[in-house]
């Protein structure tokens, strides 16, 4: 049923936390996954360009690499086929266009992201995969306090 199954990530431990389940589903269902990391560089565009922007664009582009790595070397120790991906853009909107793309059947990500604004409701990334997704979303809550 969960043949291909997307797992965002952001690095967060509620991402991290996600992964893990995403990844048990894909060896329970015997799915791969496909691990996406979305650098959110748009919120930089409307800057001056300098030294400065490049730098943070390319440690965002890090992060992503170090998260999704994170996520593969899980998926491969439970024996789970995998991709990683670390995209540009709106994160929302890129997770739906990667969901299409790759024809995903479930995707996989935490309830909220890194941003403490968005701990006052459902992340507003989750929210907006949930509201515009055409496949299931299972959104893994963070722990509590």
């Amino acid at each position: 049923m969960f043949e291909r199954i997307l797992i965002a990530t952001d690095g967060s431990e509620t991402s991290d936390k996600a992964a893990r389940v995403g990844v048990e589903i894909a060896r329970i269902s015997g799915g791969r996954v496909t691990v996406v990391y979305v650098a959110d560089t748009g919120r930089l565009s409307h800057l001056p360009d300098d030294m400065m922007l490049v730098s943070i664009r390319d440690l965002l582009l890090r992060e992503g690499e170090t998260a999704t790595t994170y996520v593969a070397d899980l998926a491969k120790k439970e024996g789970v086929p995998s991709e990683r991906m670390v995209v540009e853009g709106k994160p929302s909107d890129e997770l739906l266009r990667v969901s299409k793309e790759n024809d995903i059947d479930l995707m996989v990500m935490g309830s909220v992201g890194r941003s403490g604004l968005d701990r006052f409701l459902l992340g507003s990334v989750a929210e907006k995969v949930v509201q515009h997704a055409k496949v299931p979303v299972l959104t893994v809550p963070g722990d509590r306090p």
